[in-house]
């Protein structure tokens, strides 16, 4: 194996032991993420498992979906065992906090009880610990395309400003993410650009198990820290279409291209 030094060429003098040596790629995987840093974007974010979600909100309710997808932000990297910010281990009275249901410990313990019963949640007891069931989100690197990513900053301060029925509206759409274009549709892993098949209202809302009518209402006007979280594109006289913010939920591991981006990049107009 090569090692590699840090010498001065003029007097030959080897300076490795005063220099940390890092490959390009790592400087500019580093200027990225400080990138992000100076721009208020953080980029931490769990994963779902795309085409297992369907075990979990046919077991849920909408509400309790949003509540599974806070709690989710606070899985770490041993086994989604659920983990405060000082990374002590998350108790049940940890997750009502979070949940903002300390005065509403019914409400907590049908939705504990539910995820427990279906192998959602994993309780522990010997070592006197709760996790989520990696089947369904997890945190970590991943080869996988059948996996999209929520970026966590975004979803634990939406959690203060929106109903978690909302959220789990939200959570119920995350299986229908197209990789290349973020859009919401039946066939979420096709290549070819030209076959996708976007959903409209009617069909987002039969996918997900609602009404079209809660979506016509809800989705407008949803955001997640100041940002929308649709976008509805309307072709000609065809039903809308629907697409995710990529800021939010997204699957690659590029950036997003400037269309997608450009779409998002609403403001408020004097």
């Amino acid at each position: 194996m090569t090692k590699i030094r840090a010498v001065n060429i003029e007097t030959g003098e080897d300076l490795t032991k005063d220099y940390t040596l890092r490959h390009r790629n790592q400087d500019e995987a580093y200027h990225r993420k400080s990138k992000d840093v100076a721009e208020g974007r953080n980029r931490d974010f769990t994963a779902s498992t795309m085409r297992n979600l369907h075990e979990v909100y046919s077991v849920l309710t909408t509400a309790q979906c949003g509540y599974l997808m806070l709690l989710q932000c606070y899985v770490s990297y041993d086994g989604g065992v659920l983990s405060n910010p000082d990374k002590s281990p998350m108790t049940k009275a940890h997750m009502k906090g979070v949940l903002q249901l300390d005065k509403k410990p019914r409400t907590f313990y049908d939705f504990y009880n539910a995820c427990v019963a279906n192998g959602i949640i994993i309780e522990d007891q010997n070592a006197g610990t709760y996790a989520v069931n990696e089947r369904y989100h997890f945190r970590g690197a991943f080869d996988n395309q059948f996996v999209v990513k929520s970026y966590t900053a975004k979803i634990k301060r939406v959690y203060r400003e929106v109903k978690a029925a909302d959220i789990g509206l939200i959570y119920r759409m995350l299986p229908f993410v197209h990789m290349e274009t973020n859009a919401l549709c039946d066939n979420p892993f096709e290549k070819n650009p030209k076959a996708i098949s976007w959903f409209n209202r009617k069909e987002l809302a039969e996918a997900i198990g609602v009404n079209p009518d809660t979506l016509g209402r809800r989705l407008p006007g949803m955001k997640f820290d100041g940002e929308y979280v649709v976008a509805r594109i309307k072709v000609g006289n065809e039903p809308d279409r629907y697409t995710f913010n990529p800021s939010v939920f997204y699957r690659q591991n590029k950036a997003p291209d400037n269309t997608l981006q450009a779409m998002f990049n609403v403001k408020n107009r004097k």
